[in-house]
């Protein structure tokens, strides 16, 4: 009895320690978690025999060409026997090993079901100009400039029917009911589903350039493009609004951010981090009159971005560097405790045990 008596007690102060670091943890809002969770890795596969010596110059190629040009880009460099037995070709979508060797594929993963989707894919390998194209893109560098002052950026593709571009006014009321007296604020970035240079931008989304339906994908974080999109006629304002509020919610205690959407491949570092402005921050030194959250499309959104770090004293500024850790931080804090609580009563009860006390 003795023993079951100090078993309850120790499930109850773990479930009491457990909830106070929720609790902790939930003061954080989902848009700013975002910043410091883990992002949506894809792989860039070279895909060929294992003894095909063109295509492991290939993948050295294109690792040094990741550590140099896509240094903060969310893709890693995954070599494929294409002979090895043991391959799972399920991983990547497809039933066995493709029929013309070398091939370098690009696979999005999805974590949140764990699940990976094709991309693009090149034959034998992409070139300068794919590379380029994979690596940045006018719209993903609009999108690296106004993330970090932003609770979010409405990516805009117009259809080609005849109600294209009506979604604009909604996406325009957004912005303003967004951007009031102590709010970060949102904006809009458009995206040409015809653009060449935006084709991984445009394979990752599956975005048809043909489509007759606008399409809005609601995007926070370090470049996290929210589940659903929305097409046509559900991009309304309760819809639209919906989704951005989801952003100032608490934390991710109930809705693990792997859930909420996928990553974009997209550069980020230490010079972003810099630029990101929490929402407690912004409430707390942004004049209303000078909030970023009017900016919209063809807005300079540098100096949106410059004007409200220029807002953030440099204590502040530190620590949206080191905040990353800080969900890391909590989570090992809160074992150690529960370890140590446990390993004391444990001690506690043996001793009992043995001195025959009751």
């Amino acid at each position: 009895m003795v023993a079951i008596a100090w078993g309850r007690w120790t499930l109850g102060v773990a479930l009491v320690l457990a909830l106070a670091s929720a609790a902790v943890a939930c003061e954080i809002k989902v848009r700013d978690a975002a910043f410091g969770s883990p992002r949506d890795m894809h792989r860039l596969c070279v895909m060929a025999r294992g003894d095909d010596s063109s295509a492991q110059s290939i993948a050295d190629e294109l690792e040094g060409w990741l550590k140099k040009s896509g240094a903060g880009l969310n893709i890693e460099l995954v070599f494929i026997a294409a002979d090895d037995p043991k391959v799972r070709w399920s991983e990547y979508g497809i039933p066995s090993a493709p029929h013309r060797l070398p091939v370098v594929v690009l696979y999005g993963r999805n974590n949140g079901v764990r699940q990976s989707f094709f991309i693009e894919h090149w034959e034998p390998a992409p070139d300068d100009d794919d590379l380029a194209a994979l690596v940045n893109s006018p719209v993903r560098q609009q999108l690296q400039e106004q993330l970090g002052g932003h609770l979010a950026v409405l990516l805009y593709a117009p259809g080609r029917n005849s109600d294209s571009g009506k979604s604009r006014d909604t996406l325009d009321q957004a912005v303003k009911h967004w951007g009031g007296d102590g709010a970060m604020g949102v904006s809009v970035v458009q995206l040409d589903r015809t653009d060449e240079r935006e084709r991984t931008l445009l394979s990752f989304i599956d975005l048809d350039p043909n489509g007759g339906d606008d399409w809005v994908g609601v995007v926070f974080g370090r470049g996290k493009l929210m589940a659903p999109p929305l097409q046509g006629a559900e991009i309304t304002q309760p819809h639209v609004t919906e989704l951005i509020k989801q952003l100032e919610e608490a934390c991710s205690c109930s809705k693990p951010l792997t859930s909420m959407g996928v990553d974009i491949p997209l550069i980020w570092d230490e010079r972003l981090d810099a630029t990101v402005v929490r929402i407690s921050e912004v409430d707390a030194t942004v004049e209303p009159a000078e909030l970023p959250g009017m900016a919209v499309a063809g807005s300079s959104s540098k100096a949106t971005s410059a004007s409200v770090a220029e807002r953030v004293s440099e204590k502040s500024a530190a620590s949206i560097r080191s905040w990353s850790d800080s969900l890391l931080v909590m989570t090992l804090g809160t074992i150690g405790v529960l370890v140590m609580a446990v390993v004391g009563i444990s001690v506690a009860m043996l001793r009992r045990a043995n001195s025959g006390n009751p």
